[in-house]
């Protein structure tokens, strides 16, 4: 067990892809080829604490969430887990660990099988963890179903008899159901109206203060992460580019493509008119990915030295922030209207402006 320290930590993580091998690898005449999907990603988790992870489709933000919850296999790197080393764990040494991290998927109706009714849905963990037998699987999801506000006599309801938020607190339900420590949110609130989003986001914020939760909240939804998480970590082409308190990096992004990322959030205001801007350049491939930073080919301050070294995430500012970007000190104060051209990454609209007011901690 850890003594102190974070509860989740991740050292150097990847998870490479290999793509189908060609008659040159087959023969040795041509390296094999893998899609580089998280790349060496390095981030920390504390006790109580959302950790928002944020980026475009495709940046390998739910490949990292599964890496965690331990639904791939890592190809390189550690995951600690309360200070274990749990990346390596086989059988039913990692059957016995993952009731400690749980996951809510993005599709409630794809994870929720159509033949199960709630109670066996809901209690499925607890006869893989606990071994309960049906009588006392129904009393216990009976007693959580509240919890994440859904009546106790839906028991024996399929999820097709359910609206798409009350599938999403099914999912949440299921997660709960173990008492795990840390909950990996892909996309919790993706596929809801603003206003089931909101009931969410505040349930979910809730349960963490009751039970000490943890979360890594995965989303394109920049709004819910300023309303929910602590601290927040920018993520692109399967790195981690900048890193830090929640409201800081949010209202000061320093690295480039954070700038550009922030600045597409729609404002939830029709009174105030704000420029839409825009980066270029074309994106570089996760197959086998050239040296250098892979934001080079879309910056408008690249210089030689970007497109040969890979910049390390370093200490920027003394505040906890760290950004991945050899030009941080020139950049940090240069507004995002420089940043002109003909592509841009576009999170999703912000729900109400309840949620973009803030955290409710």
């Amino acid at each position: 067990m850890s003594d102190g320290g974070p509860l989740l930590e991740t050292v150097g993580l990847e998870k490479h892809f290999p793509l189908t091998r060609s008659l040159g690898e087959m023969v040795g005449r041509q390296p094999a080829r893998a899609i580089h999907a998280v790349d060496g990603v390095s981030i920390r988790v504390e006790t109580g604490e959302t950790l928002g992870l944020i980026g475009e489709s495709g940046s390998g933000k739910t490949t990292l969430g599964w890496l965690i919850a331990r639904l791939h296999q890592p190809t390189g790197g550690e995951i600690r887990f309360a200070g274990e080393e749990v990346s390596h764990l086989k059988r039913r040494a990692l059957r016995a660990w993952r009731r400690n991290v749980q996951i809510v998927f993005q599709d409630p109706v794809g994870s929720l099988d159509p033949r199960l009714r709630v109670w066996q849905i809901v209690g499925e963990p607890l006869r893989a963890q606990e071994g309960m037998r049906r009588r006392e699987v129904r009393e216990t999801v009976r007693q959580l179903l509240p919890t994440v506000g859904l009546p106790q006599d839906c028991l024996d309801q399929y999820p097709h008899e359910f609206s798409g938020g009350g599938r999403q607190r099914l999912s949440l339900a299921r997660a709960l159901s173990v008492r795990p420590r840390l909950i990996v949110l892909d996309e919790p609130t993706s596929a809801l109206d603003v206003a089931v989003q909101a009931q969410i986001l505040n349930r979910l914020v809730e349960l963490q203060r009751e039970r000490s939760l943890s979360y890594l909240l995965i989303t394109h939804n920049v709004a819910a992460v300023r309303f929910a998480a602590d601290r927040v970590a920018v993520m692109y082409l399967g790195q981690i580019v900048e890193y830090g308190a929640v409201r800081e990096l949010l209202e000061h992004p320093v690295h480039p493509y954070s700038k550009a990322l922030l600045a597409a959030v729609p404002v939830p205001d029709p009174s105030r008119r704000r420029t839409r801007y825009r980066i270029g350049g074309d994106i570089p491939s996760l197959v086998d990915p050239p040296p250098g930073c892979r934001f080079a080919p879309r910056c408008p301050f690249v210089i030689e030295r970007c497109r040969v070294e890979d910049p390390p995430l370093l200490p920027f500012g003394g505040t906890g922030r760290l950004v991945a970007c050899h030009r941080a000190d020139e950049v940090r104060d240069i507004p995002p209207e420089v940043l002109l051209a003909t592509d841009a990454p576009t999170p999703s609209a912000a729900p109400a402006a309840a949620l973009a007011a803030g955290p409710v901690r």
